[in-house]
């Protein structure tokens, strides 16, 4: 297996702690090491050496990551010239990895800010991917995993037939996706005990996923190829920006999942899997108790419940009195407050400071 950890993103939903220059994927917001190097490590249990292990990142980032994993070799780092979401950076992946890769070999394309309390049971769920892979080329497989609360952020996919099993982890085909359900919603399929909560994990045969982008994405593919090669060649990086930069912005779900003739999902209990792309979900994840604070930095709490207070600022204390369900983080030259449920919904926000020429906050 070859496995591609995305590490290409801004994480916005976590401003004002990540930044253009400085993502959450390159702090340490859950431990003492930062979330790719945490993703690094754990996927190193599950590939033979670390040849087989990629990152994709935007090429500003090119050095930090070298500074952030030496031992990755040099060759297996693919940078992205511009931020062009999901669909162009896998694209652009697939393009990379048909250079130095055969067409049947099983690439995992996982992020760069998961959660996983159990290591060893990853290594597992992967083993038993590629072996579905190897068995059935033709399909897209992503993990998936049993919703522990009702959350609209996410897509959610039902269990059809069962394709395959080994131990405590299992394979079913995908009966239906619903994409970012409301309360309501979300509440029913959950209750159904037979959808899941999608990972934006993927799993899938070298060639076909090429095929795949041919077929529904020729341009895409077109454009990803020639980037590559101007990758390869060493072009300037202007230049591989502005062939990249021509690719349609869009999902990998729309550029190609939700097209897909054959889509299966694989399931395990035991991987104790997080997104920690939001800061309700670190808050949920981390407080020992629902009401409790959560907090780091000097902050003072009175009669306050149900919140998170990050604070970078050395000599400054935050005082929290008699508020709930906030998320506050507050970092050297920005502050950010709002209701913590909701306060992965900066989009707007940053937008209004875009639009005033404070780009140094971005």
């Amino acid at each position: 297996m070859k496995i591609v950890i995305r590490a290409g993103g801004i994480g916005t939903r976590m401003w004002p702690m990540s930044r253009q220059n400085n993502p959450k994927q390159f702090q340490a917001i859950v431990g003492d090491k930062s979330m790719v190097r945490t993703t690094y490590d754990r996927v190193s249990l599950a590939v033979a050496g670390s040849e087989n292990i990629f990152i994709s990142v935007n090429a500003a980032h090119e050095q930090k990551i070298k500074t952030e994993i030496p031992e990755l070799i040099p060759n297996n780092v693919i940078l992205e010239a511009d931020v062009r979401n999901t669909g162009p950076a896998m694209c652009l992946e697939v393009a990379y990895l048909e250079k130095f890769c055969d067409r049947n070999s099983v690439i995992a394309s996982l992020p760069s800010d998961d959660y996983i309390s159990n290591k060893e049971a990853f290594s597992d769920l992967l083993a038993l991917s590629e072996e579905f892979i190897l068995k059935n080329p033709t399909y897209i497989l992503t993990p998936a995993v049993r919703p522990a609360q009702i959350d609209t952020g996410y897509s959610y996919m039902k269990a059809g037939e069962e394709l395959m099993k080994t131990g405590e982890e299992a394979i079913y085909q995908v009966a239906d996706v619903v994409e970012k359900p409301n309360m309501e919603r979300c509440a029913e399929l959950i209750e159904t005990g037979v959808y899941y909560c999608h990972t934006g994990m993927y799993i899938w045969q070298l060639g076909n996923i090429i095929d795949l982008f041919k077929k529904y994405q020729p341009a895409m593919y077109q454009i990803c190829v020639e980037t590559v090669e101007l990758m390869i060649s060493k072009a300037d990086l202007a230049e591989i920006k502005k062939s990249y930069s021509r690719a349609e912005k869009m999902s990998i779900e729309s550029a190609i999942t939700d097209k897909a003739p054959a889509l299966a999902m694989s399931v395990s209990d035991r991987i104790g899997w997080s997104d920690l792309g939001k800061w309700h979900i670190i808050k949920r994840m981390l407080s020992n108790e629902p009401l409790d604070n959560l907090t780091k930095g000097k902050v003072i709490s009175n009669k306050a419940q149900d919140n998170l207070v990050y604070s970078t600022v050395d000599k400054k204390v935050v005082v929290i009195n008699d508020v709930q369900g906030l998320a506050i983080i507050d970092t050297p030259d920005a502050l950010y407050i709002s209701s913590l449920i909701n306060s992965a919904d900066i989009k707007e926000c940053l937008e209004q400071a875009k639009e005033k020429g404070w780009e140094e906050y971005l």
